[in-house]
């Protein structure tokens, strides 16, 4: 609801009241219901002064308001333009105030319509990504997601941690776009993931398997995906990376190196190169991300990399706290953020 304080005359301009209080708009919000209550469309009406609250205009009109309630639907709120009675306004100038009372109940509409959207896709990406990180056996793991901003739509990020036959399958992905078309699809490769870790955990295979589950089912979409299978007992690690940011390894000494592992993203049928392989030492964290956390517009995604990787070299130890100081470091995003740090315990 918006109020206008004086007489208007085409081209001149709209000045503001100042905002009422709680009651007071507590009140308006009441007529706007009854009055518009199975309506839709733009409705004209004058409210006296008895039933119009103070507060609204500046100075107080002795005649009340005049108001267009404007409805784009019966499911949709009412928006409300008020301003002071006054002198009869020549057509024009009604005919204006119309068009503005109606384009802004269109773009309530709009509005609404995409927060409920970014609604449902931050509850059906929150439910199937675990707050509390699962019961790894011989590991101690963190788990973060961050959604963007207010102004930014829901992205695709996730991250996987599952006690497989074969040891610790953990990685990070991300589908390409921002929708809940992003969200729904993330949910899908996370479901594919775990059935098929099932029988089956060399992240090679389980990514070559992602890959053709997007192409028959969502030809349209892309992601970008890393994985890594430990071995709890030895450190072994075998790493495949489907377009994704190169896992990083923390050492306890105060250096990080990238993982030497490659791969196109999946989605394309593009062929799938052999796992890389490297033993993970106690001292060592694995951090895996995705690219919401470091990239930035207009800077190199290598000049990215190489801020992260001085970052987690001077985060304090722990994964928890490395998550936190990373999160801490890089401050609020444009887009969706997941980060898996793991340490082994049982070497």
């Amino acid at each position: 609801m918006f109020g206008v304080n004086e007489t208007l005359h085409a081209g001149s301009p709209l000045r503001y009241g100042s905002l009422p209080g709680v009651e007071e708009r507590a009140v308006v919000a009441r007529l706007m219901e009854q009055c518009t209550e199975g309506r839709t469309g733009v409705q004209p009406l004058v409210i006296p002064p008895p039933l119009w609250p103070a507060g609204f205009f500046r100075p107080e009109p002795r005649g009340g308001a005049a108001l267009l309630l404007a409805r784009s639907g019966p499911d949709q709120p009412p928006v409300c333009l008020a301003y002071p009675v006054g002198p009869r306004r020549d057509p024009h100038t009604t005919l204006l105030l119309r068009r503005l009372a109606h384009t802004t109940a269109l773009t309530a509409r709009t509005l609404r319509t995409a927060a409920e959207e970014r609604h449902v896709a931050l509850t059906l990406q929150r439910s199937f990504l675990p707050q509390q990180p699962p019961a790894l056996p011989g590991a101690e793991l963190a788990l973060r997601y961050v959604p963007a901003s207010r102004n930014a739509e829901i992205g695709g990020d996730f991250y996987v941690a599952l006690a497989t036959a074969e040891g610790l399958l953990v990685g990070v992905g991300d589908v390409v776009g921002h929708s809940l078309d992003a969200a729904t699809v993330m949910v899908e490769l996370r479901h594919a993931l775990h059935a098929y870790a099932t029988d089956e955990a060399d992240p090679a295979v389980l990514l070559h398997r992602l890959d053709r589950m997007l192409q028959r089912y969502h030809p349209e979409a892309t992601a970008t995906v890393c994985l890594a299978l430990i071995d709890p007992a030895t450190g072994r690690t075998r790493m495949a990376n489907g377009g994704h940011i190169r896992p990083l390894i923390v050492d306890g000494t105060g250096g990080a190196r990238y993982a030497e592992v490659s791969g196109p993203l999946l989605g394309l049928g593009l062929g799938r190169p052999r796992p890389a392989e490297v033993r993970l030492a106690g001292s060592e964290r694995l951090l895996m991300v995705t690219d919401g956390l470091i990239e930035t517009r207009g800077t190199d995604l290598a000049v990215s990399m190489d801020r992260l990787r001085h970052a987690a070299c001077q985060a304090p130890p722990g994964v928890e706290a490395l998550c936190d100081s990373l999160l801490d470091c890089f401050g609020t995003r444009e887009d969706d953020v997941a980060l898996l740090a793991l340490r082994m315990t049982g070497l």
